[in-house]
């Protein structure tokens, strides 16, 4: 694999890694204030983890298997 792809694909899961966080935090905060209960919203933010995980682990199979 080309150095400058990889270095790419790094930055590109990073981002997503460090966007999920911040909206991970958004929606705590919404959740705890909408629900008033932590353990509520902390399931809802883990679900929304396992989505972007998903999502994310089927692009990269997708671009695996394309190279």
């Amino acid at each position: 694999m080309d150095i400058n792809k990889t270095s790419s694909m790094y930055l590109a899961m990073m981002y997503v890694y460090i966007k999920s966080y911040e909206e991970a935090i958004s929606d705590f905060e919404t959740a705890v204030k909408d629900t008033g209960f932590a353990d509520l919203a902390i399931e809802a933010v883990r679900e929304k983890f396992r989505e972007r995980i998903e999502r994310v682990s089927k692009e990269l199979d997708m671009l695996s298997s394309g190279s």
